[in-house]
């Protein structure tokens, strides 16, 4: 009886096949699942920061628009840490001053000068320098600057969506994969069509939002695009 089955050379020409598929295929799925991973984590820490606002409005009184005092060490403070401290599930043991990788600001600064950073007990992290307050902000326009829709500017804040660990790479629409202060877009807004160029679209776990009134808002290019409104 006569057998039908595959020869040794016929296995190792598909098994060849095959690899070359994956290593064709598999860096552009790594890159589609990363985006999409950075961008529910984003949507998650803006409705979280948002849900915050909202909840100190209702409790205390103010939301982000009345974040009067610089202050990082007394949660009772009308500040951003204060806001921060009382209605989020913080993790004390962690926050501190200069303890975030990078932070993008109207300065650009990056590291640990003048930074403090909020870690969030889901692993999530906000950086932001310790002067913040609602009434001189640290973005492209005061924190306090009314806009058409009747809110404030806000304060631009960096959200990192999985603290400490890396890449640590502010998300942008500039093809910049390290050594970034700042992305061009957010002290410069332009359309969002940049970042619908896959060779401009870099999305990693950091990114720019803002903190205005009741809201937590994105805040350039990149961050838009993730959030849907590109």
């Amino acid at each position: 009886m006569k057998k039908n089955g595959f020869t040794l050379a016929e296995v190792l020409i598909t098994l060849a096949i095959i690899g070359v598929v994956a290593t064709l295929t598999l860096p552009a799925l790594m890159t589609n699942t990363g985006e999409q991973q950075a961008k529910t984590a984003l949507k998650k820490g803006i409705n979280t920061l948002t849900e915050a606002a909202q909840m100190s409005q209702v409790i205390a009184g103010y939301d982000y628009a009345g974040c009067l005092v610089a202050d990082t060490s007394d949660p009772d403070k009308q500040s951003l840490y204060g806001l921060l401290a009382s209605r989020t599930s913080v993790d004390f043991g962690q926050s501190g001053k200069g303890k975030q990788i990078s932070y993008q600001g109207t300065a650009g600064t990056d590291a640990n000068s003048g930074n403090y950073t909020v870690f969030f007990r889901d692993g999530a992290s906000l950086s932001f320098p310790t002067t913040t307050t609602s009434l001189a902000g640290n973005g492209a326009k005061a924190a306090n600057a009314i806009q058409s829709d009747g809110l404030p500017y806000g304060m631009a804040v960096l959200y990192d969506t999985n603290g400490r660990k890396g890449p640590n790479i502010v998300s942008n629409c500039e093809a910049k994969l390290a050594g970034l202060a700042k992305e061009t877009s957010v002290q410069d807004p332009r359309s969002n069509t940049a970042c619908g160029n896959k060779s401009n679209r870099v999305i990693k776990d950091q990114f720019s939002i803002r903190l205005r009134g009741g809201y937590a808002v994105p805040n350039g290019t990149a961050a838009r695009w993730a959030f849907g409104e590109g």
